[in-house]
């Protein structure tokens, strides 16, 4: 397992989000650990997509400010964040008739010059994502006659098409059945060891965020409670405090990970 650097390349400082006239994140100060997988946990409502989606310039901060590579992201050219930071956030839509092959070409846009055609790396890239993600039978399909998984891993296809080094993902195991959940995060932590990506996701399972991230962040009322390894987050203490859920923690016996048996 990799561990989180001492430098991150994305960094809030003291960030305020909300919609409307409604406060969600206040005052949050968070270094996303650079090379390794990290999930974001909470209830529903505290704050994880929202933050995600301001680290990923999608919203813009009442307060504070995010950094990327040192630089304020919201001053630096969307091509220049885009080519370093990919996200996919909750239930992402496209204009009907688009097939998963067009859908996945999107991603190589920020790769591309304005005068230039699909080159030849572009299609071996999209071959090779549509392959990892088992969606290369499904390239001529039209995303509205895919299932919800299938779509949801179009989506993904998508995302890891962009190749950047920073990878947002706001619930990417969404309807998604157990054994393609486990397939996606096998394949993000594979993506994080072998180009070593920076991975920061949220997921709701907490033991599959558990078995499958190096580093855990805990929200509430959109502040972070507690972060760390996994063992050091996923405590009952912080369970009843965090989700108001009695339970019991384990050492699940294959990769030592703790697995949460609610009472």
């Amino acid at each position: 397992m990799s561990h989180p650097e001492t430098m991150s390349v994305l960094r809030a400082e003291n960030l305020a989000l909300g919609y409307d006239g409604t406060a969600v994140v206040t005052d949050l100060t968070f270094d996303v650990p650079t090379g390794s997988v990290t999930s974001i946990i909470g209830p529903n409502g505290c704050g994880k997509s929202t933050l995600l989606r301001g680290l990923g310039r999608l919203i813009a901060p009442r307060a504070g400010r995010v950094l990327l590579d040192g630089k304020p992201i919201g001053t630096l050219p969307t091509r220049q964040v885009a080519r370093r930071v990919s996200i996919l956030p909750q239930s992402p839509s496209a204009p009907p008739g688009l097939t998963v092959a067009d859908l996945v070409s999107r991603g190589r846009h920020p790769r591309q010059r304005w005068y230039e055609q699909f080159s030849v790396l572009d299609e071996a890239t999209l071959r090779h994502v549509l392959n990892s993600t088992g969606m290369l039978d499904l390239a001529g399909a039209r995303l509205e006659e895919l299932s919800g998984g299938q779509r949801q891993r179009a989506w993904i296809s998508m995302t890891l098409a962009q190749e950047t080094d920073i990878m947002l993902l706001d619930e990417p195991t969404t309807y998604l059945d157990l054994a393609h959940q486990v397939e996606l995060l096998e394949l993000i932590v594979r993506m994080n060891r072998e180009h070593n990506r920076t991975v920061l996701m949220v997921l709701h399972d907490i033991s599959l965020a558990a078995r499958y991230s190096d580093h855990l962040v805990a929200m509430k009322n959109g502040a972070i409670v507690t972060q760390g390894a996994p063992e050091q987050v996923v405590r009952p203490d912080v369970l009843r405090d965090v989700f108001g859920l009695a339970a019991q923690v384990v050492t699940e016996p294959t990769a030592g990970r703790p697995h949460v048996i609610p009472l």
